[in-house]
């Protein structure tokens, strides 16, 4: 490596940055095939494989194989290394959904192109199991333009696995770990002739929560045909289906005692507040098709949707905020049943083409798109009997499952949701010479009903500009400006106290910034600077039901992302991110004015360092290591119970915390053993105990992942 380079990449490595992209020589799957977009290409951005160096846009890009690599169990952990990401936003007690915050502001979850809806009202949220994910793409700022329903901090782009043009290839992994955490994950695929490809894969998963008596389970399985392989028309056909008896306790644990020094001490972070009968089950189903045509000289058509099923069944008791008057250890409890239901339907067509004006090359892309959601949901909350937190005594009452089984329930309600939005869009993508601009403009039409009431009529243009430039030594500088609409179904109250469907949300940023690669090698830096408005943000209220739209929020902030290699068979990646989240304007309470946003935090780094020789006596071996810190998160408001002149605004704590790994490919031992696999993972190293987040205002805190050690034998063919 010459001098320059390694400079180069040493100091990548001082000053915090993110992987963004892999060669793909670097990982090695047991079990997944990958697909054949390289992973520094991106297509979120433009909804066209574009150069992550060429794309003026803060997009990162995480592949099956790094999720692999460090033994990542969901969404939630894998965003833990992507820059602009308060992660894991309630910790160790909610996995069961991918809660996160993105530059700020929740970010919704698309795949496969086509969004994944969740519930308006409720707990009916999908959630897509890694063994099913060919990659993501994490993009950021306001996407709206291509994807209509979209929050102003960006959006996760997943995407499957789908068949390969390969003869037949396929793996199985075993694992087990603390906690009694255990994965199988099976994947097969193939030719069926000239011009069919299958596949087909699944995964069977579980582990015990750090909560006494939370556990997640979940058996899926998914399989894909393509048809017309190798000819100018293809069409695929993709099914799955989500099993998850048990979903943890989706528990909670109380401010005085976690982020409030109690006088008792520190509550356990096995403590629970429920009951061993706590229960979430959640199936989900999903039929996706994606029909391609290639019309020659330059002009294709895509058009692709999905039908998606989700039903959930949760009957919960959980401890309250506050403590009982007059103590620091007895907490009163509440309970809570809900059934739900959500169906939802998404389609998109393109169509794109390229076409030239003298020195100017224009790549056109056209769409249509619609998304349809309808989500029940009937429940009541009750209460509960109360518990000494410090020593509890369970079984002094019985979890409810059904709605009419909850103790002194306040009434049974149910909430029906319908939304609808279509959109009309279109990009046009200028190169000229070593400039690249990109125009994009969308018109959207959207309707909001709940339990029969008035429609909510809302329509909206957002658009999109943005350029770059490539200079010749590999730096492209360039500049974005972009506006985001989402549409909402919560009911907020309004300033003169009446009832209603929030208004839609609106955002705007503008994003500067500049990449530079290194010709010939995976090396790829990339800084920006952003500042987002928001406006009609909805927060929530202690009436679960009921919730507020504030005036205006705004999230600036810098992040810095790259990989590279660093010579010897080292690589490096990281990240480093810090913004800045807060409320600007809210006539209907002007004390938030200045104050951040519950569970956003001011940023984080990560360093991730791993070791794999291509030569020599250890080559086969990976071994790996990462460090990853998160920066205060703004907690709200905590009113002491016995001094409530003492309110003030609190910060979780920051806090790091280490992973390692190490992996070898055992045919290195002994050639007969050609395919097999060995690793172990190990996450927060050295056991720390940390707060994720809280909502000060309610009391309510939540503790992160305690440390994880985890083994896996895997074979690949």
């Amino acid at each position: 490596m010459s001098a320059s380079v390694f400079a180069l990449a040493t100091a990548l490595t001082a000053t915090p940055a993110i992987a963004q992209q892999r060669a793909e020589t670097s990982s090695i799957d047991d079990v997944i095939v990958t697909g054949r977009q390289a992973p520094d290409l991106a297509s979120a951005g433009t909804k066209s494989a574009l150069p992550l160096a060429e794309t003026a846009q803060s997009i990162t890009v995480v592949t099956a194989g790094d999720i692999q690599e460090l033994g990542l169990q969901n969404l939630n952990q894998a965003l833990r290394f992507v820059a602009g990401v308060t992660p894991e936003t309630r910790g160790a007690s909610a996995e069961v959904y991918d809660q996160f915050k993105l530059r700020g502001f929740d970010a919704p979850v698309f795949l496969d192109g086509l969004k994944q809806f969740g519930s308006t009202t409720g707990y009916a949220i999908p959630q897509v199991d890694v063994s099913r994910l060919d990659r993501f793409e994490v993009l950021k700022g306001p996407a709206s333009t291509l994807y209509g329903q979209s929050g102003p901090g960006g959006l996760v782009a997943q995407t499957s696995k789908l068949p390969v043009d390969v003869p037949l290839y396929g793996g199985v992994a075993g694992t087990y770990g603390e906690y009694d955490l255990y994965r199988l994950d099976a994947d097969i695929g193939g030719q069926a002739g000239s011009d069919v490809l299958w596949r087909v894969y699944g995964s069977a998963n579980g582990a015990d929560t750090q909560q006494r008596f939370a556990r997640r389970e979940r058996q899926t399985v998914s399989g894909a045909v393509t048809i017309g392989n190798g000819s100018r028309t293809t069409f695929t056909v993709l099914g799955t289906y989500s099993h998850d008896p048990h979903n943890g306790a989706y528990g909670v644990f109380p401010a005085l005692g976690t982020l409030v020094d109690n006088p008792n001490g520190k509550l356990s972070t096995r403590f629970d507040g429920g009951e061993d009968g706590n229960r979430y089950q959640r199936e989900q189903a999903a039929g996706t098709y994606i029909f391609r045509h290639d019309f020659g000289g330059g002009w294709s058509f895509r058009a692709s949707g999905r039908y998606q099923n989700v039903t959930a069944q949760l009957g919960l008791v959980y401890v309250r905020g506050a403590p009982v008057a007059g103590s620091t250890r007895l907490y009163n409890r509440a309970s809570y049943a809900t059934d739900e239901e959500l169906n939802n339907w998404t389609y998109d067509n393109q169509l794109a083409g390229t076409v030239r004006t003298g020195p100017v090359t224009h790549r056109l892309l056209l769409g249509v798109d619609r998304q349809v959601a309808h989500s029940t949901e009937d429940g009541q909350f009750g209460g509960g009997t109360p518990l000494d937190v410090y020593n509890p005594v369970y079984g002094t009452m019985t979890v409810p499952r059904t709605p009419a089984q909850v103790p002194g329930g306040t009434g049974e309600f149910r909430l029906d949701a319908r939304l609808r939005q279509q959109g009309v869009y279109v990009q046009d993508q200028l190169e000229w010479d070593a400039l690249r601009v990109t125009l994009a403009g969308r018109q959207d039409w959207a309707r909001g009903q709940q339990n029969g009431g008035t429609p909510k009529q809302d329509e909206k243009f957002t658009w999109r500009a943005a350029a770059l430039y490539t200079l010749p030594f590999g730096l492209a500088p360039y500049v974005s400006y972009s506006t985001s609409f989402e549409q909402q179904a919560a009911t907020v109250r309004r300033a003169d106290n009446t009832l209603g469907i929030a208004d839609p949300s609106l955002g705007k940023q503008i994003e500067a910034g500049a990449k530079f690669s290194v010709p010939g090698t995976p090396i790829l830096l990339s800084g920006a600077w952003f500042k987002i408005d928001q406006t009609n943000v909805v927060t929530s209220t202690p009436d679960f039901a009921i919730s507020r739209q504030t005036g205006a929020v705004r999230s600036t902030g810098v992040e810095f992302e790259g990989s590279a290699p660093l010579g010897y068979g080292f690589t490096a990646r990281a990240a480093f991110s810090r913004q800045r989240v807060r409320t600007i304007s809210d006539p209907q309470d002007p004390s938030r004015v200045g104050r951040g946003l519950e569970t956003v935090g001011r940023g984080g780094a990560s360093l991730i360092v791993d070791w794999a020789p291509e030569r020599g006596t250890f080559h086969g071996l990976t071994v790996g290591g990462a460090v990853r810190h998160v920066d205060e998160v703004y907690a709200g408001v905590y009113t002491p119970p016995e001094n409530p002149a003492a309110a003030a605004a609190l910060n979780s704590p920051s806090y790091t915390v280490y992973d390692a790994w190490a992996r070898l490919d055992l045919e290195r031992v002994n050639p007969a053993l050609r395919g097999l696999t060995a690793s172990v993972n190990a996450s927060n190293l050295f056991d720390r105990s940390y707060i994720t987040s809280c909502f000060a205002n309610y009391a309510w805190c939540w503790y992160g992942n305690r440390r994880i050690v985890q083994g896996t034998i895997g074979y690949h063919f």
